[in-house]
């Protein structure tokens, strides 16, 4: 089975892409990390990998037997949808989204959460950006899964990602 998991920012992807992979006994992909990798020269901080390096470490990804990837609808990871059985797009309400963003920058501020990046507010007036980016359509990634209909799935509740999650063999 291969799973393709997207949706906007503090939707919920890493965490049901973790849930969805130990149910299927299978590693579970953060596209995050194949673009990013930890900083050298700053320990709280994380760099771009090089092109190259990323789209190898992606193709690796994609040539399992099965997988499931999340990831915010980078352009550059758009063959993992195309090759996707199952496209989960999360979608729950705005607010939910909002709290858990400030809920998460608190608890990497504290030292409570482990995050690749410094999270200043720069990063949270960014995160709330991406929110509405998402909302608005201005990232197109609805509009770049159009095509693929039948294997889109759209989950807008806690109560709908459990019922996917029971689903799956």
């Amino acid at each position: 089975m291969k799973i393709y998991i997207t949706g906007s920012v503090s939707s919920g992807k890493s965490t049901l892409a973790r849930r969805a992979a130990k149910k299927l006994g299978i590693e579970a992909t953060e596209l995050d990390l194949v673009v990013y990798e930890p900083d050298p020269d700053d320990p709280e901080d994380d760099r771009k990998r090089p092109i190259e390096e990323r789209d190898a470490i992606f193709r690796g990804v994609l040539a399992r037997e099965s997988w499931v990837m999340e990831d915010a609808g980078r352009k550059c990871f758009f063959e993992a949808p195309e090759k996707a059985d199952q496209i989960i797009l999360l979608q729950p309400p705005a607010a939910v989204r909002d709290f858990r963003i400030l809920r998460r920058w608190i608890r990497q501020r504290a030292g409570k959460e482990a995050c690749g990046y410094r999270p200043n507010f720069r990063m949270l007036k960014k995160m709330f950006r991406w929110r509405r980016d998402y909302d608005s359509g201005r990232d197109d990634i609805r509009e770049r899964l159009s095509p693929f209909g039948e294997k889109v799935r759209v989950l807008t509740s806690d109560r709908e990602v459990e019922q996917w999650l029971k689903s799956l063999n």
